[in-house]
């Protein structure tokens, strides 16, 4: 005589199967949150980084290139009265040689301005940009 159905054997072949599909689904869900949380705090450290940017450039179109010196600025930040508290701003002001504008001196007409943003536990964005003393004469 025929019987129809599965066997135990069958049964648990198939289970042991389909949790080893649902664990690797899972773990790659799991892994896409992990990975969608770095990138929103990667977004957010450069969008901090380049508003004080952005802000330093209008200071030196409205209150002119002698403004834009250390003194102005903080060294450091820390963002948590702005609600980013796992956040900290650094800024660096340098005059620079004009022949390789990275070197520093005094009187030349180039400042070099580095904004870094850095997370608690994660990376440093940095930008860099130059302001020149031309077009203010």
């Amino acid at each position: 005589m025929k019987q129809r159905g599965f066997t135990l054997i069958e049964a648990i072949l198939t289970l042991t199967i389909l949790a080893g599909g649902i664990v690797g689904v899972l773990t790659l869900y799991q892994r896409n949150i992990a990975n969608s949380d770095e990138m929103e705090q990667t977004l957010i450290a450069t969008l901090l980084a380049e508003e004080k940017l952005e802000q330093i450039v209008h200071d030196k179109k409205y209150k002119l290139y002698p403004y834009i010196v250390t003194a102005n600025y903080p060294a450091t930040e820390n963002l948590t009265a702005e609600g980013y508290p796992a956040y900290t701003r650094t800024i660096t002001i340098q005059e620079v040689r004009s022949t390789d504008l990275i070197t520093p001196q005094s009187g030349t007409g180039y400042k070099r301005v580095t904004v870094g943003v850095s997370i608690t536990g994660g990376p440093t964005i940095t930008f860099d940009t130059l302001l020149t003393q031309w077009g203010e004469f």
